[in-house]
């Protein structure tokens, strides 16, 4: 588990691991919050803060030896502190699923973005083309208008504990004019080949619908406390506005674990549950 600036969705990732999955596994967290104070991992990490990608980086680097050096897993499921999966049996099928495959090393969705929804809110008569276009392809089996496919989501995906796996990050020179996903594909890539990994379809063209919350998947990657309200000057069909942003229509972490009802809430669950006031809640975190 990794963190920085979701001390409250740490807290609560880690109650449902803890103390609602069928099978007890362990956590070793890093986190570069230097006041963020133990919870109910097994292990915790202290990182430095650094810049978005380098930090992002070095959490990852930092969780992952760490787990392999403290336990050696035979899997090392990765996750960020904001991105919750509820159901461990989804977990469970694709770490299966590597079981099956010797020469798969990675199951990851990609970092996608799917431009048809974009399309689908223009007006003018060459969006409508490359729609109509992308209609016929897409029977045919073509993944026409999903862009950014040669990448690997470093959000959460499940990785066979390998030497070659970690000198592959280590070796990573992150290009600032990229993403971390595209350059985490290009060096794994490299190092065990495209077929090496087992693709999460259900999460399949992350952006824009499924990067926040994924149903088949139970997974929730949203970071802010309450579902926000949609402003009366903002149009309900999604059409972009200058100067005006917010996901509206995307529950909060509130909502979603009410719904889901876990049988056990530990007590950073409850204290979101019962608050009236949720401003305590990721205080460093965009609202949005």
């Amino acid at each position: 588990m990794t963190n920085h600036e979701r001390p409250d969705c740490a807290r609560i990732n880690q109650e449902i691991i803890k103390l609602n999955y069928a099978e007890p596994w362990l956590i070793v967290h890093a986190c570069s919050d230097p006041g963020y104070q133990p919870h109910m991992e097994d292990v915790l990490v202290r990182c430095q803060p650094r810049t978005i990608i380098y930090g992002a980086l070095n959490l990852l680097r930092q969780s992952c030896r760490a787990a392999a050096e403290i336990y050696n897993p035979q899997y090392l499921v990765h996750v960020e502190a904001d991105t919750w999966v509820f159901d461990q049996d989804i977990i469970r099928r694709y770490i299966e699923r590597l079981d099956r495959q010797p020469k798969a090393f990675l199951a990851a969705s990609t970092w996608s973005t799917d431009q048809r929804t974009q399309w689908r809110r223009q007006q003018h008569p060459f969006a409508k083309a490359k729609l109509g276009v992308a209609k016929v392809l897409n029977a045919m089996g073509s993944d026409f208008g999903v862009k950014r496919k040669q990448t690997l989501s470093t959000q959460f995906f499940i990785a066979r504990n390998d030497p070659r796996f970690f000198a592959m990050l280590d070796g990573i020179e992150p290009t600032i004019e990229n993403t971390l996903e595209y350059d985490f594909y290009q060096a794994f890539v490299q190092t065990f080949g495209k077929r090496a990994v087992v693709p999460i379809t259900e999460r399949e063209p992350v952006h824009p619908n499924n990067r926040h919350w994924c149903p088949p998947l139970t997974l929730h990657a949203q970071h802010w406390p309450e579902q926000l309200p949609r402003p009366p000057e903002v149009p309900t069909d999604g059409t972009p506005m200058e100067g005006v942003t917010g996901q509206y229509d995307i529950p909060g972490k509130k909502e979603v674990l009410a719904a889901y009802g876990f049988r056990h809430p530990g007590p950073a669950m409850q204290r979101l549950l019962d608050a009236t006031d949720t401003s305590y809640y990721n205080p460093k975190a965009k609202r949005y």
